[in-house]
């Protein structure tokens, strides 16, 4: 399928929201969208409706305040005397939401205090995927299966590799993925596609490994090479490039909910996360082996050194487990109730994203659809309490809960300890100012008093002259004693100021030659007196049940994990029991995750859920082989990105099969190559590429280690998100306030775990790409390249060059047209325009990036 912009110029010149994209398909109840919204209501819902709620909502209150029942499903659809309180048609007109918002008109729930905005947007979203409740009847409770049924879940079964099945076209398949993906096609009378021309699948390449827009030069040079083994040296290039780090590190930042900021309430900025991003990248760079990856970042504190180790690589463990403390917080809270948050986040971020499932739901009550006890939920908080979260912060108002950090570079310990030795000798040398400071602060006061007091005395004996009174020997006594006073605490002052001069300076002096700071990193430690703990009946802290010892997963049985140290925390025993080749989910879950961004659709489309509640692979021995050689491979990502890239299912082209359509319409049989839209930070990172601003060597640390230990609400959002034209990885990534293009193309929530991001097609988008800043900037940078180019001298070769920049192809004839028409009424205008020429291409470059075909990956039309 082709996307042309021709036609869209002239109109898009007079409205805002044209733009040439493929249409938006309606919300539709899927499984996925089920599993993810009870998911939802487990983790943020019904630990909102018992904690906020019950009291004065539920059967169990002294009286139903409002008639309105929230603890049943029926109730809460049902709503109260105000209504229903749940539009899923119109989310945002819930009438649940507008409470929580605290909106005027309405009244304000929970009337005490409203809840933060991350709690508030999760309501939103589960509302938006149909609300489901789990505790509805008819669907079906880990009570009501029975528990042997459930861990015959496929997902909980040791992956087994088979042989490539056998096919009836034999020539069409080019590896072993090929065999299995065509066996299903024919086995339902499906036909695969025509293969992607060489200028769409060069495309395709570049965007899905690297995450940038293939020069002209690159097209051609692919094009023209007619090899045999063109694809596969294409692949080994790109998975060579620095760039494919920077790609491939975004999709593992959304899984772990990477950030540089705790959200929640009160959002302090994390000035110290952004090593973890360089050691993400340079770990996808080195094609570091996955269950490595994983284990360095759950316990790389507690892995044993290797011989001859370089300090430098002991140092990127400890960065790694900075993973265990990014996560969002509660500064304001403190005790345990603000540990067991934390533990909270990092039981549901490990298992979702290294296990695909969900063990937080376990927290207040057994799972209710996987095998998983409440038990084991307290089995790993007694591991992750036993660990010491080392995020940094300071203590300040509303952050209550400061700890140490990680020095990081040559030498920093020792830039550390000597920083701190320093300072404490300005301390020392500060006390006596400081004491001097205080003096003078009293004497000062007290010159102030008796300065009065003579004011005082001197009125009141001009009123006695003036009254014709004798001379009142008492009040010159006080005039005497006041005017005394005064004249010694101008001495102290005088006195005071010549002490505090020299001690200032040497102070100041001192300050000027403290040491450099080091860097510093986030990690974690174990704690120093690790422990079991007690489970909390229905999630209450304060209700104790069983002693649960530390331990993992019953429903996951590893025989090849030693018992947890008593004297550790259990991390490094969590990590081996979680990448054993034994463990049936970690390859399945990153096979299925990697497949998922090089197709737009894993082979388990709920790829953060592999439990009973998410879906079903449609391939599930293509799943397992892949997984199985995954693993017998080293856990190479690198080696099974190239065996996907070079398959040839993966190099379909979209065309569509009107017969395939009727059978499979959703394309999950893989016929061809699903159309896919580009990330927001890819779609900014084109521009910067075609405009010739895109700074490609990364910068040292982050905008935000600059600002402080400050509340984000605090700073100017200039300086939160200042002007940069470095890759977007590199951006800042600060909870609750992402860049605006961000916001407009489905960035995730960076509190939440997001293998999946949603797609959305709205008119706010094309209302970004006409009016945004940066758009118009990047436009205007794009034609001055343009015009500089002395191989494009003329028109033609200049809409050309542009289209060619833009989109991967060259330009059509109707396309140079209709550029013109859209170039020639800004060259000829009356008017007065800076920069005419620049203005006119400018407008074209516009035009260019609100098309289809530059931010989506679509076949390429190269007649």
């Amino acid at each position: 399928m082709r996307v042309s912009w021709a036609g869209l110029i002239l109109f898009s010149v007079s409205h805002a929201w044209a733009e040439d994209t493929p249409a938006a398909s309606p919300e539709v109840a899927t499984p996925e969208k089920n599993a993810a919204g009870i998911e939802l209501f487990e983790k943020h819902i019904r630990p909102v409706l018992i904690e906020k709620c019950y009291s004065c909502h539920s059967q169990s209150a002294d009286s139903i305040e409002g008639d309105l029942e929230l603890d049943t499903s029926a109730g809460l659809a049902a709503g109260g005397i105000s209504g229903p309180i749940l539009d899923k048609e119109k989310v945002e007109s819930s009438l649940l939401l507008k409470v929580l918002r605290h909106e005027e008109g309405v009244e304000s729930m929970p009337p005490d205090e409203k809840l933060d905005d991350e709690t508030i947007l999760a309501f939103k979203k589960w509302i938006s995927i149909g609300a489901p409740d789990p505790r509805d009847s008819s669907l079906p409770t880990s009570q009501q299966m029975r528990a042997e049924e459930q861990l015959k879940h496929w997902a909980f079964q040791p992956p087994q590799a088979s042989t490539p099945p056998t096919v009836a076209q034999a020539d069409w398949p080019q590896g072993m993925i090929d065999s299995f993906i065509l066996a299903q096609l024919e086995a339902k009378n499906l036909q695969p596609t025509a293969d992607a021309s060489r200028e769409t699948l060069v495309r395709r390449l570049y965007f899905d490994l690297i995450g940038l827009p293939p020069t002209v030069k690159d097209v051609r040079q692919y094009v023209e090479d007619q090899s045999v083994d063109a694809v596969d040296r294409l692949v080994d290039r790109l998975l060579a490039s620095p760039r494919y780090g920077e790609r491939w590190a975004r999709h593992w930042f959304d899984v772990v909910r990477y950030a540089e900021s705790s959200g929640k309430e009160f959002n302090f900025t994390y000035p110290h996360a952004w090593p973890y991003r360089d050691y993400v990248i340079e770990a996808l760079n080195s094609d570091k082996p996955y269950n490595e990856f994983v284990r360095e970042q759950i316990a790389g504190d507690l892995m044993p050194e290797a011989p001859y180790e370089l300090p430098a690589n002991r140092e990127s463990r400890l960065i790694a487990t900075s993973f265990l403390s990014f996560g969002p917080k509660r500064h304001s809270s403190g005790g345990t109730a603000f540990r067991m948050e934390i533990v909270d986040d990092q039981i549901d971020v490990t298992c979702r994203a290294i296990l695909g499932i969900t063990v937080s739901c376990a927290k207040c009550h057994d799972h209710k659809f996987d095998p998983i006890p409440t038990k084991d939920y307290y089995s790993l908080a007694g591991i992750f309490l036993s660990t010491d979260p080392l995020y940094g912060t300071i203590l300040q108002k509303y952050s209550n809960n400061p700890t140490d950090l990680l020095p990081i570079g040559p030498n920093a310990q020792a830039k550390h300890d000597a920083l701190i030795e320093y300072n404490k000798m300005v301390e020392a040398v500060e006390k006596p100012l400081t004491t001097k400071k205080a003096e003078l602060t009293t004497v000062n006061e007290a010159k102030k008093t008796a300065d009065k007091n003579k004011g005082a005395a001197e009125k009141q004996i001009a009123a006695n002259q003036e009254a014709g009174i004798e001379e009142d020997s008492a009040l010159k006594k006080k005039l005497d004693e006041a005017v005394a006073a005064a004249k010694i605490e101008a001495d102290n002052i005088t006195r005071l100021n010549a002490e505090i001069l020299p001690l200032q300076a040497a102070v100041d002096e001192l300050k000027k030659k403290r040491p450099p700071a080091p860097a510093y990193a986030m990690m974690v430690r174990d704690s120093a007196k690790p422990a079991d703990v007690k489970v909390a009946i229905r999630g209450n802290l304060g209700s104790r049940g069983d002693l649960a010892p530390r331990g993992f997963l019953t429903a996951l049985q590893v025989d090849d994990v030693p018992e947890i140290n008593p004297k550790q925390s259990g991390r490094l025993e969590l990590a081996n029991w979680m990448t054993s080749k034994k463990n049936p989910l970690p390859a399945r879950v990153i096979v299925n995750r990697i497949w998922h961004h090089l197709f737009g659709r894993g082979l388990v489309s709920s790829v953060d859920n592999f439990g009973l509640m998410g879906s079903k692979p449609t391939h599930p021995e293509l799943l397992d082989t892949l997984a199985v050689k995954f693993m017998e491979e080293g856990w190479s990502v690198k080696r099974l990105i190239r065996a996907i890239t070079t398959s040839h299912t993966y190099q379909l082209s979209c065309n569509s099969i009107d017969q395939n359509m009727q059978i499979d319409p959703d394309n999950k049989l893989l016929w061809r190559s699903s159309t896919r839209r580009l990330p927001a930070e890819v779609i900014r990172d084109a521009m910067l590429a075609v405009s010739g601003q895109l700074q490609i060597i990364p910068p040292e640390g982050s905008t935000v280690t600059g600002l402080g230990d400050k509340m984000v609400r605090n700073i100017d959002t200039k300086k939160l998100q200042p002007p940069s034209n470095h890759r977007s990885v590199y951006l800042a990534v600060v909870r609750d306030y992402a860049p605006e293009m961000f916001d407009r193309f489905d960035f995730p929530s960076s509190a939440l775990v997001s293998g999946s991001r949603a797609v959305t097609n709205t008119p706010s988008q094309g209302l970004f790409l006409r009016n945004s800043e940066f758009v118009v900037e990047q436009s205007s940078y794009a034609a001055r390249r343009l015009l500089a180019e002395k191989s494009a001298t003329d028109d033609v070769s200049r809409v050309d060059l542009a289209v060619r920049w833009v989109t991967g192809r060259k330009a059509l004839t109707v396309e140079y047209e209709e550029a013109l028409k859209l170039i020639d009424p800004i060259r000829k205008s009356q008017a007065e325009i800076k920069d005419r020429d620049v203005a006119a291409w400018a407008t074209l470059f516009q035009a260019l990036f609100s098309t289809a075909e530059f931010r989506y990956l679509v076949d390429i039309d190269t007649h």
